[in-house]
């Protein structure tokens, strides 16, 4: 995959999650800042599985 296809694939994904942490907002102020929290935590959850992963791939287990 190239590197436009995958910035875009990540900024679609980011336009997504803003907008669903927009709409929770309108609803309710509170509800935007429980979903935007909650994205972040799934983003930082998904990235640390990535990386575990890439290390256990490649044989790197000082990476931690």
């Amino acid at each position: 995959m190239s590197a436009v296809a995958v910035i875009l694939r990540d900024l679609i994904g980011l336009a997504g999650a803003a907008s669903i942490t927009y709409g929770a907002w309108l609803l309710h102020p509170a509800a935007g800042f429980i979903v935007g929290g909650a994205f972040a935590l799934l983003a930082a959850i998904a990235g640390a599985v990535a990386n575990a992963s890439a290390d256990q791939t490649t044989g790197n287990e000082d990476a931690a």
